[in-house]
């Protein structure tokens, strides 16, 4: 039974990895330019489901201060999922 868990713990790692390499060009792309709210809204949301890995909290924070003074509702929203989906308990711009 360890082994099988030790077997499902690196896989996690490994999607982790693996979300982190598809959605790292994603994020370069959404801070580079201006997008809309509902292109926002997608990549949030995809970021959001691996949020709980650093390196993909890492981004989500990114894309969350590119956007806050463009679209501060819709962060706010988001920092809020955040905090309900992971357990944060920090203020979001004290601990970037």
């Amino acid at each position: 039974m360890d082994e099988n868990i030790y077997q499902i713990a690196e896989q996690i790692v490994q999607l982790h990895q693996k979300a982190y390499e598809v959605y790292f060009p994603l994020v370069e792309d959404v801070c580079s330019r201006t997008v809309s709210e509902d292109e926002l809204s997608h990549l949030l949301d995809y970021l959001l489901d691996f949020a709980c890995d650093e390196k993909i909290l890492g981004l989500y924070k990114r894309v969350c201060r590119k956007y806050l003074d463009v679209y501060p509702g819709c962060i706010r929203d988001y920092i809020e999922a955040y905090r309900e989906m992971w357990g944060e308990e920090d203020t979001y711009g004290e601990n970037c």
